[in-house]
């Protein structure tokens, strides 16, 4: 029993861990977006497309390995599975998955100074918070 307790916390620590350092660059990244964006004069612009580059290629797996983790919590209570909230959580993970292939995306558009309206990218910018804000409210209060 407490193996399985250790094992558990431990799982639990490195998928928040994981999942905060995920966040961060789903966070950055659009903003990068305005920051290209507001460079009309490309002068810059191949500097922050390299940077979008290498976070989304830091921070992808991070959340990918934080997904795992949490799966691994998962595995160890499997009557969570019919809980309104785990599902709407599953959900909503499921969006932060696409949302970050959307990124993948528009550094794609950038990278060939396909480069869309600074709103635009302040808009996207505000999508992770509209998916992260129910997801942390669904995992405190874990609601029925």
């Amino acid at each position: 029993r407490i193996i399985y307790l250790m094992d558990y916390l431990i799982f639990k620590s490195l998928h928040i861990i994981l999942i905060i350092s995920w966040m961060a660059g789903l966070f950055y990244i659009p903003r990068l977006f305005v920051y290209a964006a507001e460079d009309t004069k490309r002068k810059y612009t191949s500097v922050y497309v390299e940077q979008q580059k290498r976070l989304l290629f830091f921070t992808t797996p991070l959340g990918l390995l934080g997904i795992i983790f949490g799966a691994l919590m998962f595995a160890q209570a499997l009557q969570l599975i019919e809980t309104f909230w785990f599902k709407t959580k599953i959900m909503l993970v499921a969006f932060l998955v696409l949302y970050n292939g959307f990124l993948f995306y528009e550094h794609q558009r950038q990278k060939d100074l396909k480069i869309r309206s600074i709103l635009h990218y302040k808009l996207i910018n505000e999508v992770v918070v509209l998916i992260l804000i129910p997801i942390i409210f669904l995992s405190v209060f874990k609601w029925q």
